[in-house]
């Protein structure tokens, strides 16, 4: 398992959308793909892209990490 790491901020949708996709694309089954986004419209789009691609989205945005994501390729 690797771990892939993309700063998608300051990027605008869908950019940060498109660079997910290749990232997921190029990645091996159980690869962790890290992605920071400050595009409000990644909340939306990450999650939906996981659950139409059956991916584990392991981590959204909090307080202490409020432009994190984390998601598992299946």
């Amino acid at each position: 398992m690797s771990v892939i790491r993309l700063d998608c901020r300051g990027l605008c949708c869908p950019e940060p959308l498109m660079v997910l996709k290749k990232a997921v694309r190029d990645a091996k089954s159980g690869d962790i793909v890290e992605i920071f986004s400050d595009d409000p419209v990644s909340l939306r789009d990450f999650p939906a892209f996981c659950k139409f691609m059956s991916h584990d989205l392991l981590n959204m945005p909090d307080i202490e990490h409020p432009d994190f994501f984390r998601i598992r390729k299946k």
